[in-house]
C-alpha cells in the first residue's frame, strides 16, 4: 500500500532546484563582494603609494636673484680731522715771560701768542755784533793798506809779493766780516723766536706753557701751543676692497654727527690714498666738509653716506634664502631637472631683511625660498606653482 501522505517526485524536485538557485546567487554575490573588496584595497594601496612617493619629494618655493643698483649707497665710519694743525715748539731756549691766549681763542696769522725771555741769546747776540764791528775795523785798515803798497809796486818801491801779501790780507778780512754778518743774523733770528706768533688763522686748543717755566729749544719737550684751522675740515674713512674702485674724486656726500644732533653736511670726495691698506684691505678716502659757521669740531665721529657706482653685478636676495654650512656659506638652486644644486656665494653687504651677493649668483638662477637645512647636493624637489 502507497502512503498517502508522501511527496511526490515533482513536488520535492522544486525547492531543491531553488535552494541551488540561491546559493549559486549568494556565491556569486560573495564572489562580487570578495572582488569589490580587493579591488578597493588595491585602490587604497595604490592612492597610499602616490601619497607616500608624492610627501618624500619635498615641495619648495623659488625665486630669481634681483639686480642690485648700479648706483648704491654706503654709510661708513669717519673721522673728523682740521684742515691743518700744528704743534707749536720754542726755537730758542728761554723763560716764558708772557702768555696772551688760552684754549678755545681764536687767533689771526702773526698774532702774538707768547713771550719768552732768553738772556743767553740777547748776550750772544751782542758778542756777535761787537765781534762783527772789531772784523768791520780790521777790514778797513787793511783795505788801506792794501791800497798803499799797490801804489808803491807801481812805482816799484816795493817788491810785488809784499803787495800780493796784503791784497791777501784784505780778502781775509772781508769773508771774515761776511761769517760775522751770517752768525749775527742767526742769533738775531734766535733773537726773533723769542715771540711765538700764530703760523695760521685758526683756534688754539693745547696750551702747555706757564709764567717762568723753561722751554729748551726744539721738539723734544713738550709742545707750547697746538693750533688748529677749522674753517674747513677734513673727513676721513675706510672703503672696503670690493667698493674701493668705485670712488670717483668729486663725488657728492653727506656727514651726519648723530651726537651733536646737527642737520647732515654735505661735501666732496677729494683725494684717496690710491693704494689699499695690506692690514685691513681698504682704501683711505678723504672728504672736505666746509665749516665756516663751525658747528662741526674735529676729532668726533661721524657717518658718512656716498654714492658709489659698481662694476660687478651684485645681486639681492632675501635673508632666508642663506644656508650655513660646515664648508661655508651656500644657497640652494633648483636646476632644470629640478635637483638641488648648493652654490657657495660671497656676501656683501647686510640689509636686515634682504642680503647682498657679490658673487656666485646669476640672473637666471631659481633659489629656493626658506631651504630646510636638510637639503642635500643633488636631491629631488617639486617646485610648487604660483598661486598655489
Amino acid at each position: 500500500m502507497t502512503n498517502p501522505n508522501a511527496p511526490s517526485p515533482q513536488r520535492s524536485s522544486k525547492p531543491s532546484h531553488r535552494v541551488r538557485l540561491v546559493l549559486i546567487l549568494l556565491g556569486v554575490v560573495l564572489i562580487v563582494l570578495a572582488a569589490l573588496g580587493i579591488l578597493k584595497r588595491v585602490h587604497a594601496r595604490h592612492v597610499l603609494s602616490e601619497d607616500t612617493d608624492r610627501n618624500a619629494i619635498p615641495t619648495v618655493s623659488t625665486l630669481t636673484p634681483q639686480a642690485a643698483p648700479e648706483n648704491q649707497f654706503m654709510t661708513l665710519p669717519g673721522t673728523v680731522k682740521s684742515w691743518q694743525d700744528a704743534q707749536i715748539y720754542a726755537r730758542t731756549t728761554g723763560y716764558v715771560k708772557k702768555w696772551y691766549v688760552d684754549i678755545g681763542a681764536r687767533v689771526k696769522r702773526g698774532q702774538r701768542l707768547a713771550d719768552l725771555d732768553t738772556p743767553d741769546v740777547d748776550n750772544e747776540l751782542l758778542q756777535g755784533q761787537a765781534q762783527m764791528r772789531t772784523d768791520e775795523a780790521n777790514e778797513k785798515l787793511a783795505k788801506v793798506t792794501a791800497d798803499r803798497y799797490e801804489t808803491l809796486v807801481k812805482q816799484g818801491l816795493v817788491a810785488v809779493q809784499l803787495g800780493d801779501q796784503y791784497v791777501a790780507q784784505l780778502n781775509a778780512d772781508i769773508a771774515t766780516v761776511e761769517a760775522d754778518r751770517a752768525n749775527v743774523a742767526k742769533l738775531q733770528n734766535m733773537e726773533d723766536f723769542k715771540y711765538i706768533n700764530a703760523p695760521f688763522d685758526g683756534v688754539i686748543t693745547h696750551r702747555n706753557l706757564d709764567v717762568g717755566a723753561l722751554v729748551d729749544a726744539g721738539s723734544t719737550g713738550s709742545d707750547l701751543f697746538v693750533i688748529a684751522d677749522t674753517t674747513k675740515l677734513r673727513v676721513y674713512i675706510d672703503v672696503p676692497e670690493s667698493y674701493a674702485n668705485s670712488v670717483r674724486i668729486g663725488t657728492p656726500v653727506t656727514v651726519t654727527l648723530s651726537s651733536y644732533g646737527t642737520k647732515p653736511f654735505t661735501g666732496t670726495v677729494a683725494r684717496t690714498a690710491d693704494a689699499l691698506d695690506s692690514s685691513t684691505r681698504t682704501l683711505r678716502t678723504e672728504i672736505d666738509v666746509d665749516n665756516a659757521g663751525q658747528a662741526l669740531v674735529p676729532g668726533v665721529y661721524a657717518d658718512v653716506k656716498l654714492a658709489l657706482s659698481t662694476a660687478t653685478h651684485n645681486f639681492i636676495v632675501p635673508a632666508n634664502t642663506l644656508l650655513f654650512r660646515s664648508e661655508g656659506l651656500r644657497i640652494a638652486l633648483v636646476d632644470a631637472q629640478q635637483r638641488v644644486h648648493l652654490q657657495p656665494i660671497t656676501l656683501g653687504r647686510d640689509f636686515g631683511n634682504t642680503i647682498e651677493v657679490t658673487e656666485g649668483l646669476d640672473s637666471d638662477m631659481h633659489i629656493i625660498l626658506n631651504p630646510s637645512d636638510s637639503l642635500y647636493e643633488g636631491e629631488q624637489v617639486d617646485v610648487a606653482r604660483h598661486g598655489k
